[in-house]
């Protein structure tokens, strides 16, 4: 790719991130709000996840029982991980695609804590009306009492809602003014050059 073809791609994909960041915001903001507050326990993504977490099980089968088992949460976290690192790793960075992963990892937590905090009560519907992944695993680890089914479902909830935070922060800033952004961009190039990959795309 020669320089003009580089920076006319990266000119486009900023373009592109500020038409498409403010209306991100407000719709992730809310679905944090809602999924943090406990106010409702999943939204639209989940049917996404759902299929992660079915190819999760499938992938990790071949290494044991226990690892099949938590192939699906494995699944469900390993997808947003692995596209943020593709979006921040690969030229022309987007780093607004990372930001949306970032959101999107907090989001599966979210999903995956209700997932936990039912291992006792066994009352969500289960594909294929299968095993309970998780009154599975708490079983074999000996955590299946009541305190511990909580404290986990508890911490992997606020967990997911600090990571939805993040990403909501870290869309933010695409979602900023012209003349703000540049002064972010600016301060973060002169006090924290390190991090400006987070908030600025690279090109080759």
């Amino acid at each position: 790719m020669n320089g003009g073809t580089a920076s006319a791609t990266v000119a486009g994909a900023r373009s592109t991130e500020v038409r498409v960041a403010a209306p991100l915001l407000a719709v992730l903001g809310f679905w944090t709000a809602r999924l943090g507050s406990g106010a409702q326990t999943g939204c639209s993504l989940d049917l996404v996840n759902l299929a992660f977490h079915e190819a999760g099980h499938l992938f990790l089968a071949p290494f044991g029982t226990t690892v099949h088992i938590l192939g699906g949460t494995l699944g469900q976290l390993a997808v947003p991980l692995s596209l943020a690192g593709y979006f921040l790793l690969v030229r022309p960075t987007r780093p607004l695609g990372a930001a949306f992963c970032a959101w999107w990892l907090g989001e599966n937590l979210a999903d995956i804590s209700v997932y936990m905090a039912d291992a006792r009560d066994l009352a969500l519907p289960l594909v294929g009306g299968g095993d309970h992944d998780w009154n599975e695993l708490f079983y074999r680890f000996g955590l299946l009492g009541e305190d511990s089914v909580r404290a986990i479902a508890t911490g992997t909830h606020r967990l997911g809602t600090l990571v939805m935070l993040v990403g909501v922060a870290w869309i933010a800033c695409f979602a900023l003014p012209g003349r703000l952004r540049r002064t972010l961009r600016a301060t973060v190039s002169r006090y924290a050059p390190a991090i400006q990959f987070l908030i600025e795309s690279l090109e080759d």
